[in-house]
């Protein structure tokens, strides 16, 4: 019994180790070639790349030149062999993304549509799911699963959403959330989820804020490319330090928080514009824009010195500023620099990749990373 068992467990570390080969290489191989790197048998790499091909999970791909005999086949993986979604809810509108098992984009959209905490909001969600994979002509039995994410406080062990200020939720069990969906769903807060795909795209293991600019002030903190989530689940609330004392009321209830000076509701929803005109106006050199967006920087560099001198490691901006952020990046890492002891090069500030889609595709990561080990 024991010889079948370490034989069946022999047989699946080679079929992982196969196809996480193929994975990480990037390129086509051959079969040979497989077998080198790993020092296994050509039988044994024949038989498990017949399975993965009959699986659909692999694909033959070309051939490389001949060195005397037929020409050997190249192997390349099937990105596309399964897919994952992840669901961004926010107090104004709901983003969809499906990505391949390379984290490569598959579709992305972006419906405005005012949260309303009930059924019929979820249902209503659940159905744009539907819709969003139709239109992509995504066949359900592919799909590894589904990620929600909340700008709130997700305690996970209770299944319960702690608080979501900008959603004026408290302590809500999340199955009132997943409940309408026809598939395993799994909820998380959006700034954690959008520092985990940032961490993912980073091929070096380094300790990493993420700081997420939206209607909500959020934040991630990753520790050698793993979350830290603190003792209650509640780390990385960066939007709720004080940078004002007794300043400008917040959602959370305090008062001078980073969210009541930075939330992206500042240059947009309170001056009765979109952030594209906003920005657009500051590069005409609207006087009382480029005045609104002085005082915003200021705030904003007031609360990255207090995370730089904290945390001392790099800080990833993200959320939907992010994406008009480009232009203004220079002159943000000066401040900070200036509001820092130790900091003269501003090189550990930068913009997050994937911008305001990033906490979907965080959250869609976590089935595809399952689906990985799974091997």
């Amino acid at each position: 019994m024991q010889k079948a068992l370490t034989s069946a467990a022999l047989k699946q570390t080679n079929r992982r180790r196969i196809y996480q080969y193929i994975y990480q290489n990037g390129e086509p191989v051959t079969k040979q070639e497989i077998a080198g790197a790993l020092g296994l048998s050509l039988p044994t790499v024949s038989g498990n790349l017949n399975d993965f091909l009959e699986e659909g999970l692999l694909s033959y791909s070309g051939t490389q030149a001949s060195t005397g005999g037929r020409k050997p086949r190249t192997i390349s993986l099937v990105a596309d062999a399964r897919f994952s979604v992840g669901i961004s809810i926010m107090d104004d509108a709901v983003r969809l993304v499906a990505i391949n098992i390379r984290a490569q984009e598959l579709g992305y959209q972006k419906i405005y549509k005012k949260f309303n905490h009930g059924p019929r909001y979820y249902q209503e969600v659940a159905q744009l799911l539907e819709h969003f994979l139709d239109a992509l002509g995504l066949d359900r039995k592919r799909l590894l699963g589904v990620g929600i994410t909340v700008p709130g406080i997700v305690d996970a062990e209770r299944e319960r959403l702690v608080f979501a200020p900008t959603l004026e939720l408290r302590d809500i069990p999340l199955a009132e959330i997943t409940g309408a969906f026809s598939y395993a769903v799994r909820v998380e807060n959006d700034a954690n989820a959008s520092g985990y795909a940032e961490s993912w795209a980073r091929s070096e293991s380094r300790n990493l804020i993420y700081l997420s600019l939206e209607r909500g002030v959020g934040g991630a903190i990753l520790m050698g490319n793993k979350p830290y989530v603190g003792d209650n689940g509640r780390s990385g609330e960066f939007g709720h330090i004080c940078i004002v004392p007794d300043g400008r009321p917040c959602r959370c209830g305090k008062r001078g928080c980073l969210e009541a000076y930075c939330s992206t509701s500042r240059l947009s929803d309170d001056l009765g514009i979109t952030l594209e005109e906003f920005f657009s106006m500051l590069k005409c050199g609207n006087y009382q824009i480029a005045l609104t967006w002085e005082q915003y920087r200021h705030h904003l560099t007031d609360g990255l010195a207090i995370i730089r001198m904290g945390m001392d490691c790099d800080i990833v901006l993200g959320g939907m500023l992010a994406a008009y952020l480009e232009d203004q990046l220079d002159l943000i890492r000066q401040e900070v620099c200036q509001k820092t002891l130790f900091d003269e090069d501003g090189a550990f500030l930068t913009l997050d990749r994937f911008k305001s889609h990033s906490a979907c595709v965080g959250t869609a990561l976590h089935d595809v990373n399952r689906f990985l080990d799974s091997f």
